[in-house]
């Protein structure tokens, strides 16, 4: 076959091939156009939906099925279906719909539509509870990492509350005030710094806009101005989340204030504890201590600020093996053998008294969780005789931990113990000046309050403003103090720590205080 050789098409049905070419051609091309037009409507009909909610952040269910929060877009079949949107705290938002569908051009412009709802807010107090708790849980991380950052939480939580038309500016700012302990860096600031903009607006002063530099919304903002009339020491809390760049070129009003409250500290008259009585209470020995007006974190281990204590006594040890193993004798729901259950309600650990040996009766209990801890007190009280009827049983707040601390002897305490594996007796030592036995060192103990990073920067001059955790929210773990028989002797009486309230250690023990009860309008 040449170059010069043609091809000619037969006939085809008794039709020229330039005819039915063009009906193939045409075919081919109704065909394609059908497949991308109109096919795509007959095989996948439906509605691009776009959910939007008041407040943002509601989760969408369509037939039972999640597909989101709001805002959000999801392709819905036509026909007859079920939309919920839901909302912790918040109204639930149900409807059934029929979803139209487009046949032509589907493929590149699907049926689209808005739904939308507005959702009314139920308990506000629930819905700021839980926004507390899981800021307050970023909180209490020291480091983040590039990869490992804070998510926002409260500048959406205070528009979110915004959106719901919430404006109980009361409970806002308390809400405020008792997470600011919780803010230790300026990514957290950051976040902090949303929610106020958010009050302020909420409290008439707005609409407010961020400043580009970090520091001049501190001095600004009315809420803070505020907040510093009281808590005087709000300044120096300001100034410890700051990187040192912004510490160094953005606060020149710091220097003199440092300086000033350094005479403030120099000039303070400090008062001490002395025993005044002691008592015997079903075979324990309880130490009444003067109260007193005091410098917690003299030591320098702690942001030092005013303190005050009334009177009150404190067992001269540390809760013992024996002394614990009474307390389990009449309260069988204690004993380890309902570790199961007591797991169950979250009150220990997998480790409650996990070596709890009674032969040990003078060593100091361990493995017990705060909550433990808690009902050791409360049985306690039962115990106590008439003439100490108007007194409680608790467990020291860090004030009065650190207030009995400052009468620790120089004996070093029971640190590094490389002679034996665990805690010393309880009373195989000399007393500190008070007849009290190892409050630094031997086992942590726990406190009643919870703990927050920065409340000792949340304080003031008046000891009156000053309580062991400054809020209105539960925090997430308790505080501790005193340090371990495993610990460097680097722990001071000021030195602070914590752990969740169901935790269970052979670290931490615990000793309990009597307290006179207040008498109503007092």
């Amino acid at each position: 076959m040449s170059d010069n050789d043609e091809v000619k098409l037969k006939p085809f049905l008794g039709m020229k091939p330039g005819s039915y070419l063009i009906i193939l051609y045409t075919v081919i091309i109704i065909a394609v156009l059908f497949a991308l037009l109109i096919l795509p409507g007959i095989i996948k009909p439906g509605t691009l939906y776009s959910f939007e909610s008041v407040p943002d952040n509601a989760v969408v269910f369509v037939d039972g099925k999640y597909y989101g929060a709001t805002p959000c877009e999801v392709f819905v079949p036509a026909g007859s279906h079920e939309i919920v949107m839901e909302k912790k705290h918040f109204t639930t938002s149900s409807d059934d719909v029929v979803t139209g569908r487009r046949i032509i051009g589907s493929l590149f412009s699907k049926r689209k539509e808005t739904y939308s709802a507005e959702l009314a807010l139920l308990s506000p107090e629930g819905f700021l509870k839980d926004g507390f708790t899981e800021f307050a849980g970023w909180g209490m991380i020291d480091t983040y990492f590039d990869n490992y950052q804070p998510k926002p939480v409260l500048g959406p939580l205070f528009t979110q509350l915004q959106q719901a038309g919430y404006a109980d500016t009361k409970s806002m700012s308390a809400f405020l005030y008792s997470v600011i302990p919780f803010v230790h860096n300026e990514l957290l600031y950051s976040d902090f710094l949303d929610a106020v903009i958010v009050f302020e607006e909420v409290s008439g002063r707005g609409p407010v806009k961020r400043n580009e530099d970090i520091t001049a919304d501190f001095t600004e903002l009315v809420f803070f101005q505020d907040a510093a009339s009281f808590i005087e020491n709000l300044p120096f809390w300001f100034y410890s989340i700051l990187s040192d760049e912004n510490r160094e070129s953005k606060l020149s009003w710091y220097p003199a204030m440092q300086e000033e409250y350094g005479a403030f500290l120099r000039d303070y008259s400090n008062d001490y504890p002395s025993a005044q009585a002691a008592v015997s209470v079903n075979g324990s020995r309880f130490v009444m201590l003067s109260g007193g007006q005091f410098l917690m974190g003299a030591d320098g281990s702690s942001f030092p600020y005013p303190a005050a204590v009334e009177n009150f006594f404190i067992m001269d040890r540390e809760v013992s093996n024996e002394l614990y193993g009474l307390f389990l004798l009449e309260n069988p729901e204690w004993q380890k053998a309902n570790s199961d259950n007591l797991i169950s309600q979250k009150l220990v650990n997998q480790d409650y008294l996990k070596d709890f040996d009674s032969s040990e009766g003078d060593k100091p209990v361990k493995f017990v969780s705060w909550y433990a801890a808690q009902a050791f007190c409360e049985w306690f009280e039962d115990k106590l005789p008439a003439y100490l009827s108007d007194y409680s049983v608790q467990l020291p707040d860090e004030h009065q931990w650190e207030w009995a601390a400052l009468t620790e002897s120089d004996d070093g305490g029971v640190f590094n113990n490389s002679s034996d594996d665990g805690p010393l007796s309880v009373d195989g030592r000399y007393p500190n000046n008070s007849g009290l036995y190892d409050l630094r060192g031997n086992l942590w103990e726990w406190c009643d309050n919870w703990y927050a990073p920065a409340s000792p920067l949340i304080t003031s001059r008046n000891p009156v403003y000053n309580e062991a955790f400054y809020g209105n929210y539960d925090g997430l773990e308790r505080a501790v103090r005193g340090g371990s028989w495993a610990n460097e002797d680097s722990i001071t009486a000021s030195t602070r720590g914590s752990q969740p309230p169901e935790w269970c250690t052979e670290f931490l023990g615990f000793r309990p205080i009597l307290v006179r009860e207040q008498i109503e309008g007092n």
